[in-house]
């Protein structure tokens, strides 16, 4: 929470603490459960109303774990979600269900998400339906309105999943989420299936739509370039972990986190003079299994300029003058200043 909020007793829309999910391995004819994946490992996250939330990082850090948590699509192993005032933890199926409405996702694939055997008309009005209880010509005029928002035709309606593109499928998709009017939309990968062309178009839609509305989104992405242009905050997950987190513009022009720096090093940039006078980051190794996760800093088999305490003490937070939040050994913990590292 902001020093603002708290002068003003505002709550956060979302305000994640200690949230973990360990995933049960289980073998044998008995199913024995003989360890755990951590695929989200203590995580706080704070979301205002109206602002959005970038999360980005490696195929396995736990990114889109971590959104299905936060709307209670899977069940959290330990912490606290809290949505406005409601821990959604602790909610019995008719609260959650009535939160629910407030809280919709968009996922990766648009194709996948949609039933093939019902119009596209039929799937954004469902919500219409179950949530609201909209019925007749109200329902058919508000399922006209949600297309027409997201820059399609309501002429469309009729038609099924197989006849539309992948970027207009995405938007029938956004429609869907917005049919209840959340305050939160989760987007899990949402263009990272689009080509370039259409990823800036769906990206720029969701920013107009923020605008118009009001709405706050976590943004979950593998491309830091992509996130940029849609948060104003920025979370960098490694190994169930957020590492690094912070204003956006501050973590893209200033990354702290050893792992941030490589992940941008990794953003191609569109003049071949800057892209040419650049030095790439390249981590070494895998991502280590996030069901035997190293000790100490679980990015200290892939840094670079690894230390000793780094194999042995997990990094405390520390809160950096343009108030990033980062763990990491290089950097004191008052945050003042970050130490010179050595040479990888």
């Amino acid at each position: 929470m902001t020093a603002a909020q708290v002068g003003t007793g505002q709550l956060p829309l979302v305000q994640m603490t200690g949230v973990t999910k360990h995933f049960p391995i289980q073998r044998g004819v008995m199913r024995r459960t003989v360890g755990h994946v951590r695929a989200v490992d203590g995580v706080d996250m704070t979301i205002p109303s109206g602002s959005s939330m970038g999360l980005v990082g490696e195929s396995g850090s736990g990114k889109s774990t971590l959104g299905r948590l936060m709307l209670r699509l899977i069940e959290p192993t330990s912490g606290t979600i809290m949505f406005e005032d409601s821990d959604v933890t602790r909610l019995k199926a008719r609260s959650l269900r009535r939160i629910r409405r407030h809280m919709q996702m968009v996922f990766q694939d648009p194709y996948s998400s949609m039933d093939p055997r019902s119009s596209v008309g039929d799937s954004v009005a469902e919500p219409l339906r179950t949530q609201l209880g909209l019925r007749g010509r109200e329902l058919d005029e508000r399922v006209a309105d949600l297309f027409r928002l997201v820059r399609l035709s309501p002429t469309y309606r009729g038609r099924y999943p197989n006849e539309f593109s992948g970027g207009q499928l995405q938007r029938i998709a956004v429609a869907r989420a917005l049919a209840t009017n959340p305050k939160l939309v989760v987007c899990d990968e949402p263009v990272s299936s689009l080509d370039v062309s259409t990823k800036a178009e769906v990206i720029n839609l969701l920013a107009d739509l923020q605008d118009e509305l009001g709405i706050a989104y976590l943004f979950i992405a593998h491309d830091l370039g992509v996130v940029r242009h849609v948060s104003d905050r920025i979370g960098v997950m490694y190994l169930g972990r957020l590492v690094e987190e912070g204003d956006a513009e501050a973590v893209y022009s200033s990354p702290k986190h050893p792992y941030t720096q490589a992940l941008l090093s990794a953003i191609p940039v569109p003049d071949p003079v800057v892209q040419r006078s650049r030095t790439r980051i390249v981590l070494e190794g895998d991502l280590p299994s996030p069901a035997n996760p190293p000790s100490g800093c679980h990015f200290h088999t892939r840094c670079p300029y690894v230390m000793d305490v780094c194999r042995a003490v997990d990094p405390p937070l520390a809160v950096t003058s343009d108030g990033t939040r980062v763990f990491c050994h290089l950097i004191p913990p008052t945050g003042a200043e970050v130490l010179v590292p050595p040479a990888p």
